[in-house]
């Protein structure tokens, strides 16, 4: 093999398994972190382009990945967000003062709190508010916002919220195990 195509071998290697040693912890950019094939994986059917935007408080990059079936839009949405873009934005000064800021609001509600678990299997902490899931690793911090098809019959509304919270949660973390394992 010519060196210049290992070289390229080599970088496209290091792209797909660790994308974030090739474009730099300060300009985070999500469609990277979590792809189109992860969401397709993920979802197990076929998802749109990412559709990449900038997400606010905190600051980073989003993107969202999303199907049409029956009517309804289904997806996930990857926010990710790091101490640089955190502290840029001003109103946070990093990702661990997201998360205990974050952490200590839901805390307080009771009606948060309700909803509120606690991981210690992905990365340096994580917590499920009811809809997304936060993780931080060192100084990088992913939302992760599932919006799954639910399909049955239920016997209320609460029943339907309650299934779909559930496969949300698991969606959600499937997704975080990818996710962390790219985070340097």
């Amino acid at each position: 093999m010519q060196p210049y195509r290992r070289v390229l071998a080599a970088a496209l290697f290091l792209w797909l398994t660790h994308p974030v040693l090739l474009w730099g912890a300060d300009r985070p950019d999500a469609c990277l972190l979590f792809t189109r094939t992860d969401a397709s994986e993920l979802l197990q059917t076929s998802v749109s382009q990412g559709v990449a935007g900038s997400a606010v408080s905190p600051a980073g990059s989003s993107c969202r990945y999303f199907y049409k079936e029956d009517g309804g839009v289904f997806g996930v949405t990857v926010t990710y967000c790091t101490d640089v873009t955190i502290g840029d934005e001003g109103i946070y000064d990093s990702a661990a003062d997201v998360m205990v800021r974050q952490l200590r609001a839901r805390k307080n509600s009771a009606y948060a709190a309700s909803f509120l678990r606690l991981f210690s299997d992905l990365g340096d902490e994580s917590f499920w508010d009811g809809s997304t899931l936060w993780v931080r690793k060192d100084h990088h911090l992913v939302l992760i916002k599932p919006e799954p098809r639910i399909t049955g019959t239920f016997a209320d509304r609460a029943a339907a919220d309650a299934a779909k919270q559930k496969r949300s949660l698991e969606l959600a973390r499937n997704a975080g195990k990818v996710i962390v394992a790219r985070l340097p």
